[in-house]
């Protein structure tokens, strides 16, 4: 199913693109012209009878063998003019880098890697042409062939894809309430809250949830997870998610990583054992178990040992689809079982997601017809909310009953489950269909990261086929996807609300590996396995580890050529010294690669020079490998490369040199490398549209020169950079030549990390404000970070401009006296000042809004009517954290100050103070602020002796707070003095 849409994206790019490319360069050739308009022609009558072609490979194996010889037929022809493009684009960077810029002092070697090293002559050239030519005149006869064949299967025609409608909004529907399942959502509370063991047996008392996939287990889990009663009755609540394999160490490991906040790098069973009795001793806790498949009573009893060790009350619930999990796990008098939703609650499933955005007089007419395709949805809540979300976008009574009577609801040999989702699936269009089956090739419960999507679907070429900006096709994709109910626990960004993540139900990611059958694998490793051999119809494939060691797999000749997506999924122990990398001639059978990740293997030293003979690389990321210590120079022969992911890889001190010739790369991501500075040449890089770090060096001739930075703030004008680290050193280049950064920090992100540098003498600069001052960033930004600034004061005069403002953090700015004045921002919900030597006071500045113009104050119709808005000082601020003050002694503030109406922080929720050892009052205005929920004091000894009293000034000025809590122990909480002392969870200090 996926091969036709591959066949259909790789086709349009072949007939749209690649021949204007190649074709004067081959013209030279002898009858290449008439290879190519023939070629073009079998394309153009083949790519009309896809569609039919699709549908019809569903009930008839030889129209899916046709387009199973299509497709790789395809596939090798866009290797072939792919690698003819790349030479042609190696040749021109090679002639460029010939010619020294004025004012160089350093020539860049541009060589041409050993793939194109018969570029040294003419003769080579030449010869490269006819080698070309004849690879294209052999793909030809076999495409004539197909093209021949698919008379036999008298596939119907489609000369234009159909439009399909979308809405001019991405607004996505609520969907916090669980509708039909009171009794369960009842039940299951009834079960966790009560004291008494239900479990036949002694110790750990085990809940299953037992149902078919789809019918909403995970949700019911969630639901009662996150209730108010639960909350407060568990000491601490894990959620796992499993899955299949059940791999005590990892889900081992996982629990530990819930309540430690990061994964341990342990992988001994009996250690992991020791650590979670430790933790959950005596403790009342709730662990939730995802989608469980093992009836394995061994790997169970080796998790469940040391949890019997947890408080009286504990609980574990169980969600999974077989029954045979909860008996294995002796719950069987303690399940239960979701049932088929009744049809009356499938209808106002389907109605919340079809009409979310109608009226109800716009779609009473389509009721009748509405209830008769939710009834498709035979009783599963996830087929009623797709089927919900297919409808949304269709307006006309026709529409409804195309789908209502479509034939697809009559295949067979398809899973019955799956049929309402191939009947969403062909509504979307050839690139959503493309976009959308790629992630089977992530594995179920996978975390997608919808900026690194889009990059992986670019550089797969399932984009801007049409001429269109790929990325901006690539985000509409995404949401379309996200509203059609494809992916689900959408995660969104706390600043700008925009999607962030999202997951695949495991139905949904089921439904996507059945499209594309063994094209897309997901291989769990073993470290006994030494022979791992991959099956030669798979092009994307993902390796992740269980246990410690990962071999390299083994690659036949006869899909060497065919892999195009590696990933190696890992935790933090996984050995991979060596994989691929010491193995060239493993490594250099991928040749057709175009997205390699590898990520968090903490191993990988070195990446060898063959990587420079992955010609078709477009995506590669590296993240999170801190021991690896560069990059060969070889990587910068990837001139097709458009994504390069160093983040985290400490242990990268420079860039090579001769980055400028990564001509088409598009992003660049280096924030928490090592790195000095960046390599001259960079601002050659004009395709570029986001780099995270802008790192500025010393004037030294290794790195950037003003030239180069002059020009990678042009290239990213229209897009952004999020940090720039050393913004002391822009000083001398201002000198020299006027650089405005005026309006950085915008796009996407709507985030800035200005990063002055740290200095070992603070003598060398009195003051960076000019500096600061000169760094303006957009008024769109939403979150501002400033580190290291040297001066008396902040106070930039665009500061209070940026009117979107949400949030602040001022660190290491050691030689500030003086509170910023922030109180005007009327967006700004989060402060953080930390690590500030010299500040000493904190004073009615600070809390106090700024006196206006009388006629300033009455001249606006707005500000009448917002009155809370007009006489509020930091009106939206939610949480406010003062860390490692260590001259604070006094924070101003009396209630008399307050005028009549004017109100302090009315909207602060959470107020923190840190290792603050000086200061020794509270202002009285702590008194006012009503919406104030939390208080955490540490590090001052004063402060913390009135609290553990409960006696005095200082804690007549708190004791309204609900909850109090001194060094992370409760002091207060919910209202009610706290008489045992009980410490916070470290994830939430």
């Amino acid at each position: 199913m996926a091969e036709a849409l591959i066949v259909s994206a790789v086709t349009k790019q072949l007939v749209d693109l690649t021949f204007q490319r190649t074709r004067e360069e081959l013209s030279l050739v002898q009858n290449v012209d008439k290879d190519l308009a023939k070629l073009k022609s079998n394309l153009e009558a083949i790519q009309v009878v896809l569609e039919d072609a699709e549908t019809r490979q569903l009930a008839d194996q030889s129209v899916r063998n046709w387009l199973d010889k299509l497709k790789d037929v395809t596939f090798d022809m866009d290797n072939v003019l792919n690698e003819w493009s790349s030479a042609i684009l190696m040749l021109k960077i090679q002639r460029e880098g010939q010619t020294v810029p004025i004012g160089t002092k350093k020539k860049v070697c541009f060589s041409i890697p050993p793939a194109f090293s018969c570029f040294k002559s003419k003769v080579d050239r030449i010869a490269l042409r006819h080698d070309i030519a004849h690879k294209i005149k052999d793909l030809n006869e076999k495409l004539d062939a197909i093209a021949v064949e698919k008379d036999r299967y008298k596939l119907a025609t489609t000369t234009i894809e159909r439009a399909i409608e979308r809405p001019r909004t991405t607004s996505l529907v609520d969907e916090t309430e669980i509708h039909g399942r009171d009794n369960d959502v009842n039940m299951l509370l009834s079960k966790l809250l009560c004291e008494e063991n239900t479990n036949t047996s002694r110790g750990l008392e085990v809940i299953p949830i037992v149902g078919m996939g789809g019918l909403g287990k995970t949700t019911l889990a969630q639901l009662v997870y996150k209730h108010e009663n639960v909350l407060t009755h568990f000491d601490k609540k894990i959620w796992v998610c499993v899955s299949d394999p059940f791999d005590e160490i990892n889900v081992a490991k996982a629990i530990i990583a819930e309540i430690e906040g990061n994964s341990p790098n342990v992988n001994e069973l009996e250690t992991l054992a020791q650590k979670i009795h430790k933790y959950v001793k005596g403790k009342r806790f709730l662990l939730v178990l995802d989608d469980v498949w093992t009836k394995d009573k061994r790997k169970w009893e080796n998790l469940k040992q040391p949890l019997q060790s947890g408080g009286k009350g504990s609980k574990v619930v169980v969600t999974t689809r077989n029954e045979e999990v909860a008996i294995m796990m002796r719950a069987s008098n303690n399940i239960i079982y979701m049932e088929l939703l009744p049809e009356e609650f499938c209808w106002v499933i389907f109605k919340q997601h079809a009409f979310s955005e109608r009226r109800e007089e716009e779609w009473k007419h389509l009721e009748e017809i509405g209830r008769n395709i939710a009834r498709k949805s035979k009783g599963l809540p996830l087929v009623a909310k797709t089927l919900g979300s297919l409808m949304r976008f269709k307006k006309t009574k026709t529409q409804w009953e195309e789908v209502l009577h479509n034939e697809l609801w009559k295949t067979k040999d398809v899973e019955e489950i799956f049929t309402p989702f191939l009947v969403s699936y062909f509504d979307l269009s050839a690139i959503e269909r493309c976009c959308f089956s790629y992630c089977a090739v992530f594995p179920k419960d996978h975390d997608i990261y919808k900026d690194v999507l889009i990059e992986i679907w670019m550089s797969q070429g399932y984009l801007g086929h049409d001429g269109q900006n790929a990325e901006n096709e690539g985000y509409q994709c995404f949401e379309n996807l996200c509203m059609r109910s494809f992916f689900q626990n959408l995660i969104k960004d706390d600043l700008d609300g925009g999607i962030r993540s999202c997951k695949m139900h495991d139905i949904v990611h089921d439904f996507a590996q059945f499209l594309v059958k063994k094209e897309c694998i997901t291989m769990e490793v073993f470290p006994v396995e030494k022979n791992l051999t991959i099956d030669e119809k798979s092009r994307h494939v993902t390796m992740y580890q269980i246990g410690e060691e990962l071999e390299a797999p083994n690659y036949s000749k006869s899909n060497e050529k065919n892999i195009r997506s590696l990933f190696i999924v890992s935790g933090p122990s996984l050995n991979v010294d060596g994989l691929f990398f010491s193995h060239s001639s493993a490594f250099s059978q991928l040749m057709c690669l175009r997205t390699l990740s590898l990520i968090n293997l903490c191993h990988l030293g070195i990446l060898e020079d063959n990587i420079g003979k992955l010609i078709h690389l477009r995506y590669l990321n590296l993240q999170g490998n801190y021991n690896l210590k560069g990059l060969p120079e070889s990587i910068c022969d990837l001139c097709n490369l458009q994504t390069l992911n160093l983040s985290g890889c400490r242990s990268i001190k420079r860039l090579p040199e001769g980055m400028g010739k990564l001509i088409n790369l598009k992003h660049l991501y280096i924030v928490g490398c090592g790195l000095e500075g960046l390599p001259r040449g960079i601002g050659r890089l004009s395709s570029l549209r986001r780099l995270d770090w802008l790192v500025v060096s010393e004037p030294k001739q290794m790195y950037s020169d003003i030239g180069d930075l002059e020009n990678l703030i042009k290239n990213l004008r229209r897009e952004y950079i999020c940090d720039i680290k050393g913004c002391r050193y822009l000083g001398s280049m201002f000198e020299k030549k006027k650089i405005s950064f005026k309006n950085i920090g915008v796009s996407k992100d709507n985030r800035l990390n200005l990063d002055f540098g740290v200095l070992e003498k603070m003598s060398e600069v009195e003051d960076d404000s000019g500096i600061l001052e000169a760094l303006e960033p957009h008024r769109n930004l939403r979150s501002l970070i400033i580190k290291n600034y040297i001066g008396p004061c902040m106070s930039p005069s665009w500061m209070l401009s940026l009117t979107h403002l949400q949030r602040v953090q001022l660190w290491n700015c050691d030689s500030c006296e003086i509170s910023p004045s922030l109180q005007e921002l009327q967006f700004l919900e989060h402060l953080e000042i930390r690590w500030m030597k010299s500040l000493k006071k904190v004073g009615v500045e600070f809390m106090k809004k700024a006196k206006r113009d009388k006629e300033d104050d009455v001249g606006s119709t707005s500000r009448l009517n917002s009155p809370n808005l007009v006489n509020s000082s930091f009106p939206k601020l939610k949480s406010l954290l003062f860390d490692s003050l260590p001259q604070w002694e006094k924070w101003e503030g009396s209630m008399a100050e307050a005028e009549k109406h004017f109100r302090v922080m009315p909207s602060l929720t959470v107020l923190k103070i840190l290792n603050c050892p000086r200061l020794e009052t509270l202002p009285d205005l702590l008194r006012t602020m009503v919406a104030l929920k939390e208080l955490s004091l540490g590090s001052s000894m004063i402060l913390e002796e009135c609290c553990t009293r409960r006696t005095g000034k200082e804690w007549a000025k708190i004791s309204h707070i609900p909850n109090i809590h001194v060094n992370y122990n409760y002091v207060q909480k919910d209202g009610q003095l706290y008489s045992q002392s009980r410490k916070l969870n470290p994830k939430h200090k």
